[in-house]
């Protein structure tokens, strides 16, 4: 059910995690246009780039992790919801909770989310990207050993 070519589920990776990039994306465009402080920018904007680089080193080593998890699939085909372990939809889980609840806490101002999400969506935004340049260049590998055959 719902199985496709395994070197593809590199590709549908990336577009999940840049879907969701952008999602988080307009979500700060909205909490930026929130703040009305511009006086607030000042540290906003460094916040942001420290939050950036903190989700980009982490997400490098779940792209690493994950492509390498994918490749390693010896079938021909492998279901879509082999993309991640039972660990990683966990986690997933949780950091969905926790970003719903953290939105349903009164007192938390949108500031926070404005600096927040700014460094998260570009950070999800990059590992999609990479899981995207992954999967170009394994199926360009995939499809030339193919026709080696």
């Amino acid at each position: 059910m719902f199985k496709i070519r395994t070197i593809h589920l590199l590709a549908i990776n990336g577009l999940l995690w840049t879907a969701i990039g952008v999602k988080i994306a307009v979500t700060v465009i909205l909490s930026y246009c929130q703040t009305g402080n511009s006086g607030a920018l000042i540290w906003m904007i460094p916040l942001s780039v420290l939050v950036f680089a903190g989700f980009y080193m982490m997400f490098t080593g779940v792209v690493r992790k994950y492509s390498a998890r994918i490749m390693a699939m010896t079938e021909e085909k492998a279901s879509v919801f082999r993309i991640f372990s039972v660990k990683g939809y966990l986690v997933i889980l949780f950091m969905i909770s926790l970003g719903i609840g953290l939105k349903h806490i009164p007192g938390i101002p949108s500031s926070f989310f404005a600096w927040f999400y700014s460094g998260l969506g570009p950070g999800l935004l990059s590992a999609g990207i990479r899981f995207l340049l992954r999967w170009y260049r394994e199926r360009n590998v995939v499809s030339s050993s193919a026709a080696d055959r």
